[in-house]
């Protein structure tokens, strides 16, 4: 499990190409690692509509498709995102979590389940994009 929370502080982004809402939302990079290859289960808890994607290798805020492997908003009940993915040892994988809806802050948890323990940690970067 990894428990954590969106705050003001955290990353913002545009989910897609620059539009003139200029819509923002705060996100979280974790860097997942798995230490067997095998079929991994994610799922958030929170009491945000929460909105998950998996990266392979790295994720580039300026171009949130490339890399992107899956993405779920509403698999599970109570609006939280489910993702089953297959994953390979040796190979870095970036969960991100953020939400639904642009500007929404608040805590949140997220569950693996799999073929065998996963690590998790947090990617630390600044980054507060917003389309000029």
């Amino acid at each position: 499990m990894y428990s954590s929370a969106l705050t003001t502080k955290n990353e913002a982004y545009g989910r897609s190409d620059c539009d003139e809402s200029n819509y923002y939302y705060y996100y979280e990079a974790i860097q997942v690692n798995v230490v067997e290859t095998g079929y991994y289960q994610f799922g958030s808890n929170s009491n945000m509509d929460t909105y998950g994607y998996i990266y392979k290798n790295n994720f580039d805020p300026f171009n949130p498709s490339v890399n992107l492997l899956a993405e779920d908003d509403q698999s599970c009940k109570n609006n939280q995102f489910k993702l089953i993915i297959h994953m390979e040892v040796k190979t870095t994988y970036v969960l991100i979590v953020t939400t639904f809806y642009p500007s929404v802050t608040g805590v949140y948890s997220v569950f693996v389940s799999g073929a065998n323990n996963v690590s998790f940690h947090r990617i630390s970067e600044i980054l507060y994009l917003f389309c000029a």
